[in-house]
């Protein structure tokens, strides 16, 4: 059998339901009337039971399919089988063309480097993030040692890996009947994920189980705060037996921030406005701590700018020589990334070659989670970009759950997007702080010494690593610099931050000198209600985004500790 999708709700009152998809062929699994099978659990045991499709079609505007099965007549059936895997029996796929192979078919194949030979692993899963797929290869695994649940994309195999994008170029040729595929990767891909690693297997293990341990704990731990706050629906899912789903919820329970997440609540209970750009520049004047630096003496610092601010840049090339600052990028899901990030990039790496007494600085890239593969490999095909490969870190962007609308504190709940996946949403660059010291990045950066922090968002004016702009805020002795760019229009949510690490360091020690406001949106989610579970469809805004702008750590600073710095046309 081959799931193909889920039952993630009832749909109307005559026995209707509506599915997940979880394949390439919604059209022929979900409207083509005839035999499925419903894998569901009853009694603590799974039960597969086979049902009749009489007809389906896709639901406008979302990313689910409405079926009716034979049988199943009312809204109490439907709710019967809510949570149940769709299966259909795997000799039933469609044929493929010739040149044409299943994602699937991939998992489990060996993998060898074309030009010598050399065995890297077994092809463990198999992903999709928008740009094409991607292999998770395992690490000396073979084909019996890749567990049968990694081919369900919601498991997540243990042990040393490293990503391949299946396109033509990196992976050649293959051969099914061998189950063998050549791939020819450039320059650093295989050391990407285990560059610094160079523990014994026996270490890795060691490792991977102290892991695993912190992470039951951090799940029992995780477990307690949510029946403390009155969010014990969300364990329900936990009660399935199919261990991945498990898993899956598991993980997602454990991953939350759950100091940022409990201060986020109560913060937006409270009315309270971050110090906005524009407000920055109405009181700048006020400021004791304010500069204008024409556009053009910022881009050409390396003539005219010594008559100017020399003081400011040779304390900031001072601050880069000696590798005292760091670089943190937080992008978005804009459809313009792969551009833009590659502009400032090349950028980047042309101002550090002209400085040649210049160390590489640490550079952290935050991202979506569908652009951290991405990014990772245009690093590796750029060869980072000049950067030092152990001074680089690629993160996800840190999500928060997010909440039903609710005046009361208590009253609010945490929606989930079927019983076993909580509906997550960026918690905006503010979040940073907590990824820092999650991630030991903040460690990091302290024993290397570095003493100023660059945090901003990626936008075509931006100008990373100049040393005019951290030797402003050296030597104005401030702990937070803001970089305001007046030469052209510029949007709202974007942000360019110096911070000295002192205010970083503070940050990181105490999230609650952020400030989260509660964005409202409209989101399709699911309830347990008398024992079932219910889909609910809002017609109108139904929930709270938490979020926090980066910029509201000016709040927690005196005014005599920030800066402006306008850059303007003249």
């Amino acid at each position: 059998m081959v799931e193909v999708g889920y039952v993630s709700g009832a749909h109307g009152v005559r026995g209707d339901v509506l599915v997940a998809p979880r394949t390439d062929f919604p059209q022929l699994r979900f409207a083509t009337p005839g035999k499925r099978w419903l894998r569901a659990r009853a009694a603590g045991k799974q039960q597969i039971k086979e049902f009749e499709l009489v007809r389906g079609r896709a639901h406008t505007g979302k990313k689910s399919w409405i079926v009716s099965f034979d049988g199943i007549n009312t809204v109490d059936d439907a709710r019967k089988i809510v949570g149940s895997a769709i299966l259909v029996k795997s000799g039933d796929r469609p044929q493929m063309e010739e040149d044409e192979i299943y994602s699937l078919d991939l998992v489990g194949m060996r993998v060898i480097v074309k030009d010598t030979g050399k065995l890297v692993g077994t092809v463990g899963q198999v992903f999709n993030f928008g740009a094409g797929d991607l292999l998770r290869v395992m690490i000396g695994a073979t084909e019996d040692t890749i567990p049968q649940s990694t081919q369900n994309q919601d498991s997540t195999p243990s042990g040393e890996h490293v990503w391949v994008p299946f396109t033509e170029d990196i992976v050649p040729d293959i051969d099914m009947k061998s189950r063998e595929m050549w791939i020819t990767p450039p320059k650093g891909l295989l050391e990407l994920n285990s560059r610094s690693d160079k523990r014994s297997k026996k270490e890795r293990s060691a490792m991977e189980w102290k892991e695993k341990k912190k992470l039951q704990r951090r799940i029992i731990a995780s477990k307690k705060i949510l029946s403390e706050m009155d969010q014990g629906h969300v364990l329900e899912g936990l009660q399935s037996d199919d261990k991945v789903q498990k898993a899956s919820l598991a993980e997602q329970i454990g991953s939350i921030d759950f100091q940022l997440f409990q201060h986020a609540m109560q913060s937006v209970t409270k009315p309270m406005g971050s110090l906005s750009k524009n407000g920055l520049v109405n009181s700048s004047s006020s400021r004791k701590n304010s500069m204008r630096i024409p556009y053009e003496t910022l881009m050409n610092h390396q003539g005219k700018v010594k008559h100017v601010f020399s003081s400011e840049l040779n304390e900031g090339l001072e601050i880069l020589q000696k590798t005292k600052a760091a670089i943190i990028l937080c992008t978005n899901d804009s459809d313009s990334l792969d551009s833009e990030f590659l502009i400032l990039l090349n950028s980047f790496n042309k101002s550090m070659k002209v400085e040649e007494n210049r160390g590489s600085l640490p550079f952290v890239i935050v991202c979506p989670a569908a652009h951290v593969e991405p990014v990772k490999n245009c690093l590796v095909e750029n060869d980072y970009f000049g950067l030092e490969t152990q001074k680089v870190w690629v993160l996800q962007e840190m999500e928060l759950p997010v909440i039903s609308m609710s005046s009361k504190l208590n009253s609010r709940k945490i929606l989930l997007r079927s019983p076993w996946e909580i509906l997550q949403k960026p918690a905006g660059p503010g979040a940073i702080f907590s990824l820092l010291s999650s991630n030991k990045i903040l460690d990091t950066l302290n024993k290397m010494g570095v003493e100023y922090v660059q945090i901003c968002s990626l936008s075509s004016k931006l100008t990373i690593g100049h040393p005019l702009l951290f030797g402003a805020v050296s030597s104005l002795g401030v702990d937070a610099g803001v970089n305001l760019w007046k030469t052209s229009k510029e949007e709202e949510d974007d942000f360019d931050l110096i911070l000295s690490m002192n205010h970083v360091n503070k940050m990181c020690r105490d999230a609650t000198k952020l400030r989260f406001s509660a964005q409202p949106e409209q989101h399709v989610h699911i309830e347990h209600v008398d024992g079932q579970w219910v889909t609910i469809q809002p017609e109108a805004a139904n929930c709270h985004r938490l979020h926090a702008e980066v910029t509201s750590v000016l709040n927690s600073c005196s005014p005599d500790k920030v800066c402006v710095m306008e850059i303007v046309d003249q």
